[in-house]
């Protein structure tokens, strides 16, 4: 499934308790040659790593473990490595198996435990934000609803809006019908023109609020933003001096430098925040600290680098995670070992309602890759 696909119900129920073992694949793939032949001997390996840990932890019974070597096989057949993305995602426990096609890079790695992997779907789902984008140029204005690299335009809504009338003649009844318009005669009738845009779309983003992108010739841009009764619904203006894209693709190719600016952004504010969380007192950072306060419910946000990840081992209270740097027993055998802490912290952080916000690696070296504003 795609990341458009993913609801809040789908994560809530991915996110839940599973009989044991259940397994999480990431494999990452080639989104710009999707006929690489590297991407499937990275899946058949990724598989056969998961199948032979499988068999070599006794803690899972013979059924369990051909139900859920079945099931990774039957998931392995579905994928489809021509589907342009950055990374795979295969869950498979007893009796069931899902797949998701990843729009960000992923490490090569299998994870077994009580609960799926389910962090890479939350952080894709952050990069697919939802957002409107409308091509602007005198001819006409086109809406496309966009989610990530998906483009689909929108016809509907009163959606492409067209002049009334030619801008270049006076098609009114009278003595000057058919005679060209004076220049203010020029201006008044693309305010007209861009007024009913900006009606059309206000209807659209009351019932659908997003991130909104203006694009096309600056000046156009510039009049259509002022004919728009909240200007502060847009977003950015992305400049496009040839005219308005053609196609989805290639409105996309033009917006990209607009949707590194926002992700740049937005990585930007989450730094603010957490510098001013620390500056009240409401901060904390580093595995140990987050671990704690998040299990607790105090965590309002957490930020976490895009690839951390850390396995530890708790105390009998299930508090102090220590560092293992390589596991030598599954989880069946040693309760207290937690092969993805990261991912359970984030887990805790969704279940008590925390935002949750991941910034590029390196990001929060400072803070031990990953640190929290405290409710209290």
């Amino acid at each position: 499934m795609d990341i458009g696909d993913l609801t809040d119900e789908i994560l809530r129920d991915l996110r839940g308790p599973r009989s044991y073992p259940a397994v999480s694949l990431l494999v990452p793939t080639t989104r710009r040659s999707p006929y690489s032949p590297e991407d499937p001997v990275r899946l058949r390996n990724t598989v056969a790593e998961a199948k032979r840990r499988l068999a070599e932890d006794a803690g899972v019974s013979r059924a369990a473990r051909a139900d859920v070597e079945a099931q990774l096989d039957a998931a392995a057949g579905e994928v489809d490595l021509t589907h342009s993305s950055d990374g795979l995602l295969i869950l498979a426990a007893p009796g069931e198996h899902h797949v998701w096609y990843l729009p960000r890079t992923v490490p090569q790695r299998v994870v077994i435990g009580k609960t799926f992997l389910t962090r890479n779907l939350v952080a894709a789902a952050r990069m697919e934000e939802p957002y409107w984008a409308l091509a602007v140029t005198k001819g006409e204005c086109r809406l496309w609803d966009g989610a990530g690299e998906t483009l689909t335009e929108v016809t509907g809504d009163g959606f492409p809006v067209h002049p009334a009338v030619p801008d270049h003649v006076d098609a009114l009844p009278g003595k000057n019908f058919g005679k060209p318009i004076r220049e203010e005669g020029l201006v008044e009738r693309e305010r007209q023109y861009l007024r009913s845009v900006a009606a059309a779309l206000t209807g659209v983003l009351d019932k659908h609020p997003r991130p909104l992108y203006v694009v096309g010739r600056r000046e156009l841009a510039v009049h259509f933003k002022e004919a728009l009764p909240d200007q502060g619904a847009v977003t950015a203006l992305v400049e496009n001096g040839g005219g308005t894209a053609k196609s989805g693709h290639e409105l996309l190719e033009v917006l990209r430098p607009a949707f590194e600016e926002r992700r740049e952004a937005r990585r930007g504010e989450v730094l603010q925040r957490l510098s001013d969380a620390r500056g009240a007192r409401r901060y904390t950072a580093g595995l140990d600290e987050v671990w704690q306060t998040v299990r607790q419910g105090r965590v309002a946000l957490l930020a976490v680098e895009d690839h951390y990840q850390a396995t530890v081992r708790t105390d009998g209270n299930g508090g102090h995670p220590q560092l293992v740097e390589t596991p030598t027993e599954p989880l069946s055998a040693d309760p207290s070992l937690h092969e993805d802490a990261v991912d359970e912290i984030v887990e805790s952080a969704l279940d008590s309602g925390a935002d949750v916000e991941f910034v590029p690696d390196d990001t929060l070296a400072d803070e031990q890759r990953l640190a929290a504003i405290l409710r209290y």
